[in-house]
């Protein structure tokens, strides 16, 4: 289609030297969200430009105006008028697979622009992630080229509610079947993993200087015994999480008291707390209920926390990039009349770190590991799709090759069966974590889409308990499938306990 709009133009006082010196990180941002334009990590940055996903001509106009900027930036020249009229030629497609996100891929038909095909992503989960952060955390991912990402991702710039990215030529997004048919595949995400944790530089802002001194030279690489200090991000977020749900979920039910049950079965499973039908709750009632589950959702996290403490002190913690799934893997077309050979940094590439921050290490391979499950096109995970405890053990084998790869760590003297047994006794501790933090996740952002009148309630209940629309995806189907996961992993350690899990793998019985 064709588009007639005006384009805004970077600014020629934000390109000086200062001004690029001091908007970097987070906060440079934040600084710059007052602004018409500005420079922030290199890039153009626009808060007041915003897309309307409804609105192909201003997915198409976004496009044109961060891509006029980075033509300007890379010819040493930014053009300051503006009252240029766009009249370029661009077609824009959907781009499937986003959850969270409302993707769009746009081709422009101009010469004088590079690249001539963008990804325009518009921001979702409102209020669930700090765009400020996640945005400047990719750039600076963008920038350690030949280390975490792939050499041809970039982050070219940002509007008001979403930014624009280059998209990767001849890749697909991967699949669950793939996982299940190409180990190979599954080895290389593996080895990007280890990359990403021990090649790549944590941004200064992510480093909280009162609770460590050093961090090594390369992520959670060198200095790895002073990384162990670093603080992860995992129980924060969740207790955020949980105090969002209890205050929307409060909300939503003053609407509907009957949402309580649906709620409740949700979260705790078919033991429900209320009465099937609601009967006899009022809002004093309500009040005391929404304490009860405030309660529980903090008792559940506490508790795995102090679980991950007590059993795993040493857990080492990075940079991860926190939501490795099918979706967020692209491989070369090439692949599929290849037999899947020839997986490597160059086919295979991990996309939309949107969660990425610290956090453990061996929960990056447990959420991957988890992710085999599917899930993300219905809300219905398959967990007869979990890899083998073989198949797991080789992946934490070939995480430990390509972190000493990285850290130039070859000739190190250790008992290696000893580690593989150590991080894959951690592996299934975080998987369990990944169970509760996905599942907290979907319950909150189903109850934002009531909030929202995204769906009515009456067809709450069916879509939870798979009574219609199991073709399409639902989150608060998807947040119970995997609460209920948790609960039965947690089990599993109650009654076995975790030294005798811990025995079995040492003894290679697991």
């Amino acid at each position: 289609m064709r588009v007639n709009s005006s384009i805004v133009i970077c600014r020629r006082r934000l390109m000086t030297t200062k001004s690029r010196q001091l908007m970097h990180g987070p906060g440079g941002f934040r600084q710059a969200s007052g602004e018409g334009s500005s420079m922030v990590e290199n890039r153009p940055y626009f808060p007041e430009l915003i897309v309307d996903l409804h609105d192909e001509s201003t997915v198409i106009n976004a496009a044109n105006v961060i891509l006029s900027c980075v033509g300007g930036i890379k010819a040493g020249t930014i053009d300051t008028r503006s009252d240029i009229r766009n009249t370029t030629t661009a077609k824009v497609s959907i781009v499937s697979g986003g959850l969270t996100n409302a993707l769009f891929r746009v081709d422009i038909n101009d010469e004088e622009k590079q690249p001539s095909s963008v990804l325009v992503r518009i921001f979702g989960a409102e209020g669930m992630i700090d765009r400020d952060t996640e945005t400047a955390n990719f750039a600076r991912l963008c920038d350690s080229k030949g280390s975490a990402v792939h050499s041809q991702l970039d982050y070219l710039g940002r509007f008001g509610n979403g930014r624009i990215e280059t998209l990767i030529p001849n890749m697909r997004a991967a699949t669950i079947c793939d996982f299940k048919e190409n180990e190979e595949l599954v080895l290389e995400v593996i080895r990007q993993m280890a990359r990403l944790h021990y090649g790549f530089n944590i941004p200064e802002y992510l480093i909280d200087r009162d609770s460590i001194s050093s961090c090594g030279g390369d992520g959670g690489g060198e200095g790895e015994s002073d990384c162990r200090q670093l603080q992860p991000v995992l129980w924060d977020v969740l207790a955020s999480w949980n105090n969002e749900l209890v205050t929307k979920i409060s909300q939503a039910c003053s609407r509907d008291l009957r949402l309580v049950v649906i709620f409740c079965s949700a979260l705790f499973g078919d033991t429900h707390i209320v009465a099937e039908d609601g009967d006899g709750i009022n809002e004093s009632a309500l009040t005391e209920m929404m304490a009860q589950i405030a309660q529980i959702l903090n008792r559940e996290t506490q508790w795995i926390q102090d679980h991950v403490v007590e059993h795993h002190p040493d857990a080492p913690i990075a940079f991860c990039h926190n939501d490795i799934n099918a979706a967020n893997i692209l491989i070369n077309v090439g692949l599929d009349s290849d037999d899947g050979n020839g997986c490597d940094r160059d086919s295979v590439a991990m996309i939309d770190y949107e969660y990425g921050a610290l956090n453990y290490t061996q929960y990056d391979i447990a959420n991957f590991i988890c992710e085999h499950c599917g899930g993300n096109d219905n809300g219905i995970p398959d967990y007869n799709l979990m890899p083998t405890l073989e198949l797991q053990r080789k992946l934490v084998h070939e995480y430990i090759q390509e972190r000493d790869r990285v850290l130039n760590n070859s000739k190190r003297h250790v008992d290696e069966q000893k580690e593989v047994a150590k991080l894959l006794s951690q592996v299934q501790t975080f998987q369990m974590v990944s169970h509760l933090y996905w599942g907290t996740w979907g319950i909150l952002q189903g109850v934002t889409e009531l909030l929202e009148g995204r769906y009515e309630i009456d067809k709450v209940k069916s879509r939870l308990y798979n009574k219609m629309d199991v073709d399409s995806w639902d989150n608060l189907r998807y947040g119970k499938s995997r609460l209920n996961q948790y609960r039965k992993h947690k089990q599993s350690i109650l009654e076995t306990g975790q030294k005798q899990m811990s025995y079995l793998y040492h003894s290679g019985r697991l």
